[in-house]
């Protein structure tokens, strides 16, 4: 991808971010530290200066949230028809690694957890 092209992306992702948090009420300093990051990253991130980890984008769409399509790709991810997202997500599946696969189960696991959590609690 060239420079032009991610720099752009990362403007985009870091916009929905700060949207998202905005959306939640939530101070630059509450969301950092609940995602477990530092102010001056998030500002960073906010402002498409730097890219984050996975890890980290999981933590934000916690705390705020959302799903992590919604603050890579918001309104596209109704695009896809639920078979066409079955097999985009099968094929990423196919090639992923073995770390890669651990994280997305415990993050499955994580997310069931809350989703039971939040109907439970209603």
């Amino acid at each position: 991808m060239g420079d032009y092209r991610k720099e752009k992306n990362l403007k985009k992702i870091g916009k929905n971010i700060r949207t998202a948090r905005k959306n939640k009420n939530l101070t630059i300093e509450t969301l950092s530290e609940l995602a477990g990051i530092s102010e001056s990253f998030l500002g960073t991130v906010e402002r498409g200066e730097s890219s984050i980890s996975i890890e980290t984008l999981t933590n934000l769409c916690m705390v705020l949230d959302v799903s992590a399509d919604s603050l890579i790709m918001p309104g596209e991810e109704s695009a896809l028809a639920p078979s066409d997202k079955r097999d985009t997500l099968l094929t990423m599946l196919k090639n992923a690694t073995d770390e890669e696969l651990d994280f997305l189960v415990d993050y499955v696991k994580l997310y069931r957890g809350r989703v039971k959590f939040k109907v439970d609690h209603r």
